[in-house]
């Protein structure tokens, strides 16, 4: 009897510590489903970022640059950029979040101090940067589990948090760092 009672309670024992390992496999999962999928946006990317006109959808291909964004499980991310531009130290590193709206698609919205504004401002085609903020909002899409691509919108706020210049458009393309 005590042999019987001692296999079940063993039995019992081998399912919940199995059930509990499936539960640990799967952490992060959010909503969207397992961040260690294939088409999983977690890691570190090199990104190539194009400005456009949002009105018209002209991109300015003279003015591309390169990023790294890392995206966290868990939904937080940081970028950094190339964005020639900014002066040297005028801009911060990028701290945001992201999360999944679809099987192949997500959102991530990331801030970075700009530091200081130049004065004078510098000859066009250098815009004119105030102290303040970049906020940039995007809509990812996965290609693969090592390619996206986004659509992005670009918005500057000043120390008080009001915007002031124009939003800005851009289009990126991504591949995994491996």
């Amino acid at each position: 009897m005590k042999t019987s009672k001692w296999n079940k309670a063993t039995a019992l024992a081998l399912v919940l510590a199995a059930s509990l390992a499936a539960g640990w496999a799967t952490a992060g999962e959010g909503e969207g489903g397992n961040w260690k999928a294939a088409n999983t946006l977690v890691g570190a990317w090199r990104v190539t970022i194009t400005p456009y006109d949002c009105q018209t959808g002209l991109e300015f291909p003279q003015f591309s640059f390169n990023s790294f964004l890392t995206f966290a499980a868990g939904g937080t991310m940081s970028e950094t950029t190339t964005n020639p531009t900014f002066q040297p130290g005028q801009r911060g590193v990028g701290h945001g979040y992201w999360e999944r709206t679809g099987p192949n698609y997500y959102h991530s919205v990331f801030e970075a101090f700009i530091n200081f504004t130049v004065s004078p401002p510098l000859p066009p085609p250098t815009p004119p940067y105030q102290r303040g903020t970049q906020r940039l909002e995007q809509g990812i899409e996965m290609l693969d589990g090592d390619h996206w691509t986004s659509l992005a919108t670009v918005r500057f706020l000043d120390t008080g948090g009001t915007e002031w210049r124009p939003t800005g458009c851009a289009k990126a393309t991504a591949e995994r760092m491996r």
